[in-house]
């Protein structure tokens, strides 16, 4: 049987100029890209998050991975 996986990863660069990942697991279905724009850019804006004391600076992209896994029958 498949287990599927759906993930959205948000690159930001932090303000001392290295990149931060953040990943939303099981984004929803239909989400387009406009709106993963507009909620990457809120986060942004809002300045909700500060890894490591570092504010986000800028988006720098956003990654929709889906992950298919099949096990293997080994008998």
């Amino acid at each position: 049987m498949a287990n599927v996986s759906k993930d959205l990863q948000l690159i930001y660069e932090l303000a001392n100029g290295k990149n931060y990942t953040l990943t939303i697991p099981d984004y929803k279905d239909g989400i387009t890209d406009a709106e993963i724009a507009t909620g990457a850019n809120g986060i942004l804006t809002e300045g909700i998050f500060a890894p490591d004391g570092q504010p986000l600076a800028a988006l720098v992209s956003a990654v929709r991975i889906d992950t298919t896994k099949t096990e293997v029958a080994l008998a």
